[in-house]
This record gives C-alpha cells, sequence and structure tokens, in this order.
C-alpha cells in the first residue's frame, strides 16, 4: 500500500509542476482537467491516510 501511496504522491507533484507551468489562454481548458484530476489524487491521498481535506469554497 505504500508503494501506491508513493506514486499517487508522486503522480500529485508531476501534476502541480505541470499546471504551474501551463500558462498559454489556448492550454487553459486541457489546465482546468489536470487541477480535477489534481484534486481526485489528493482525495485518494487523503482517504489512503484517513486525513481530512478541507475543500476551498
Amino acid at each position: 500500500m505504500q508503494s501506491h501511496l508513493d506514486k499517487l504522491r508522486q503522480t500529485h507533484r508531476r501534476l502541480d509542476r505541470a499546471i504551474d507551468t501551463m500558462r498559454a489562454p489556448a492550454r487553459q481548458e486541457d489546465r482546468k482537467r489536470m487541477k480535477k484530476m489534481r484534486l481526485l489524487v489528493k482525495d485518494r491521498i487523503a482517504a489512503l491516510t484517513g486525513s481530512r481535506v478541507r475543500s476551498r469554497a
């Protein structure tokens, strides 16, 4: 399970970096999609670690 958790954390970091570098207006849809993916990964990490994640309003 730790290996799976490590992979999820790595995926989250990779998505973070990709989102940060994506600034072109033509790529905004891709950026939105990646943000949703990042949030899903974050939720999975929280579920596996038993920690609660506050959602930003």
